[in-house]
């Protein structure tokens, strides 16, 4: 008996969506908790430190010299020359 038209065919098609939209919810959710909170708040990502403030953070964790900072700055104060043209 076809129970009004619907028959084990249609039985699959069901399941099968099914499982679809629970992969869908799955990917979803497991996306929100992956990207962090502070993505979905339209909060700007913080842009890279400069370069001084790299040698800066470095001078402080003790992992460069003052002489070899002050070799930095002096380096990064001048133009350079793919700048110049």
């Amino acid at each position: 008996m076809m129970y009004g038209g619907f028959g084990w065919g249609w039985m699959w098609v069901g399941t099968v969506l099914l499982l679809l939209v629970l992969a869908a919810l799955i990917v979803l959710i497991v996306r929100l908790f992956s990207t962090g909170f502070s993505a979905r708040s339209g909060a700007l990502p913080t842009p890279p430190n400069s370069a001084r403030q790299i040698a800066e953070e470095r001078l402080q964790r003790g992992e460069i010299s003052p002489g070899e900072f002050g070799q930095i700055a002096r380096a990064l104060e001048r133009p350079s020359s793919a700048a110049q043209g």
